[in-house]
């Protein structure tokens, strides 16, 4: 069988012949690739055949020098090699990546010294209104910035950011070098405020059975990992049998988006399991297997979906929010944020005290009443216990008024979220 994709981002096939081993007339390999060849060569099928791309990750910056200045493309291709030797390689990909989509192509030919602060807001709003590119689909088209709904806006922030500070880090790597003379090129470069958002929605203990229980069983032995460990699909998909209670009450976690291996702790329960799934296996055995035998990879995504689906959680609640309901759940618990961190394999507090921090009020709210120095009499106030057993419930949320006053809501749901307030005051 021989397969194109089309422009229209369909495909078009066609029989070649019989398979050798099975027929006497059959076709070996190099009898039907030469005629798969011969179909792809075909005037009719190269005017509606899509461009070819290469198969894997590009690994080249896409820039060819043209003038005697040193240029912004000059400055990347100084970055890019450092990074080639010096990063994890997921993490070397996605920085060519996203220079070479968002950066050589804007801003590759333009002299370091003529990146005026004009050229830079326009540049900014060139990545704030291109639509994402994911992998060799076909981009969007581009949305003025009035257009963008609230959250695509905050997460082309974000995108925008991490572009910045490739951008300033490569001018900043010319400057020490010698190549560029003023340090201003890279200081004015200023990243957007506000960009990340804490994480609003992650798994109660009452979603998490419903979403296990929704599972196939193959895969609800991978949510259960991730719920215990904190850790990503990938990293679970890589975990062997002597990975498991090695050195530490836990598991090693090897290398992925860093050179860092890491340690991850678990708690009795998740001790438990994770000897359970290794019961039989040899040490280079991987834990975590697909029903048909294969390891776990990209195509956990769909059948997740169809579990979250099934569970009655929102729809675009994905594998990766188990982290976060792991960190969310330790820091509600009063966990120290460098405790999480670790757990999760960050480097330093700052992500897990951007993302979870807004979670403490707990703990907080303990260490301030036990701290404070009263003032005047202390005395019990019945409205105190009332207030509590409102904001502070086991049961599993189903409403909640928008975090910040920027919120649009309207209609119907301002008069459900009012009625609900009413109800709570006069409990």
């Amino acid at each position: 069988m021989a397969r194109i994709r089309r422009i229209d981002g369909n495909y078009s096939q066609k029989r070649i012949g019989k398979l050798a081993p099975f027929h006497r007339d059959g076709l070996d390999y190099d009898q039907a690739l030469a005629l798969a060849k011969n179909w792809f060569n075909r005037p009719d099928i190269i005017a509606i055949a899509s461009e070819p791309y290469a198969v894997g990750v590009n690994a080249k910056l896409r820039y060819t020098k043209t003038g005697h200045r040193f240029t912004i493309g000059d400055a990347m291709h100084g970055f890019v090699e450092w990074k080639r030797i010096a990063a994890a390689r997921t993490y070397f990909e996605t920085t060519l990546s996203l220079i070479n989509h968002h950066i050589i192509p804007k801003l590759g030919n333009l002299p370091v010294e003529e990146l005026s602060q004009s050229t830079f807001t326009q540049f900014c709003i060139d990545v704030l209104e291109s639509a994402p590119k994911r992998g060799n689909g076909t981009q969007g088209p581009r949305t003025s910035l009035e257009n963008l709904e609230h959250d695509q806006l905050r997460k082309r922030k974000k995108t925008l950011n991490t572009v910045i500070s490739l951008l300033r880090a490569a001018i900043e790597m010319s400057w020490e070098n010698g190549d560029v003379d003023s340090e201003r090129s890279w200081r004015r470069l200023r990243r957007m405020p506000h960009a990340d958002t804490p994480r609003q929605f992650f798994l109660t203990r009452a979603q998490a059975k419903r979403l296990i229980a929704s599972c196939r069983p193959d895969l609800a032995l991978l949510v259960l990992a991730a719920l215990y460990s904190g850790c990503r699909v990938s990293e679970l998909a890589s975990i062997k049998a002597r990975d498991v209670g090695g050195h530490v009450f836990g598991i090693f976690v090897a290398p992925m988006k860093n050179y860092r291996g890491r340690y991850v702790i678990l708690p009795d329960e998740g001790m438990s399991f994770f000897l359970d799934q290794v019961e039989g296996l040899d040490d280079e055995d991987f834990v975590f297997r697909m029903s048909s035998g294969n390891k776990w990879s990209g195509c956990h995504k769909h059948i997740f979906k169809d579990a979250v689906r099934l569970a009655g959680l929102p729809e675009g609640f994905v594998f990766h929010g188990l982290r976060h309901t792991y960190a969310s759940q330790l820091v509600q618990a009063g966990t120290p944020l460098a405790v999480v961190a670790k757990q999760l394999g960050h480097t330093n507090t700052d992500t897990v005290s951007r993302t979870y921090g807004h979670l403490c009020c707990d703990s907080i709210e303990t260490e301030i009443s036990r701290r404070f120095a009263p003032i005047q009499m202390v005395r019990k106030d019945s409205r105190l216990t009332r207030l509590r057993d409102t904001l502070q419930t086991a049961e599993e949320p189903n409403w909640s008024w928008p975090r910040k006053n920027r919120s649009k809501a309207t209609g119907t749901v301002v008069s459900l979220l009012r009625a609900k307030e009413d109800e709570l005051r006069q409990r």
